[in-house]
């Protein structure tokens, strides 16, 4: 009667479509609990020698995985390929807007009949204006007076200046002041071979 193990090496021979065959013979020293495989045409493939079959059930299993695996890999080459995942495109980048940059030492003016005074930004109750001199000086009967505290720096050339109860000061580039609101102040001389470029910040 077969054994349970039999009936497992018969069936997986049959999905590979070979066949099992196994040594019922009882002789000393025979073939007694070999086996052997033919392919489906009766070829013999395994486990058949001169004096009967040779192979063990272990043989005969290992020989029908390796049959297995290359089933696989040949059903396998027919496969269609998978596409790998298209890559996820990138964010567009953001349009970002080009900022407005200007110079104070772009197209100055020469300055040379009169100062130019230029406004540069008017908000929140500060303005700012820049101002170009060449020469000028202001007269003693007509001091500057203006209500809004006043900060001036000079950015290029020299200059001098005088508050009212205060000595005159000289200013080179870098040095800057703050004029009080309500106080008479004169520019008393500015660079006549160049134009001297001040930076006015008016508060209130």
């Amino acid at each position: 009667m077969a054994s349970e193990r039999d009936e497992e090496l018969r069936e997986s021979a049959r999905n590979r479509g070979l066949r099992l065959v196994k040594s019922r013979r009882r002789k000393a020293g025979g073939d007694f609990g070999k086996y052997g495989l033919k392919d489906a045409e009766g070829k013999e493939l395994l486990g058949f020698g001169e004096a009967g079959l040779t192979a063990s059930a272990d043989e005969i299993e290992t020989y029908l995985r390796g049959a297995m695996r290359s089933d696989w890999k040949e059903a396998a080459k027919g496969l269609p390929k998978r596409k790998p995942p298209p890559k996820p495109k990138a964010p567009p980048k953001p349009k970002l807007k080009k900022l407005k940059v200007a110079n104070l030492f772009a197209k100055l003016p020469s300055a040379k009949r009169a100062e130019v005074f230029t406004e540069l930004l008017a908000q929140g109750g500060v303005r700012i204006e820049r101002i170009v001199s060449n020469g000028q000086a202001t007269p003693e009967d007509k001091a500057f007076l203006q209500d809004a505290d006043e900060w001036v720096v000079v950015l290029q050339g020299s200059a001098a200046i005088r508050l009212e109860g205060y000595a005159e000061a000289a200013l080179a580039p870098g040095d800057h002041l703050l004029i009080p609101g309500g106080t008479r102040h004169w520019v008393t001389r500015t660079d006549p071979g160049a134009p001297t470029v001040w930076l006015a910040v008016h508060i209130g």
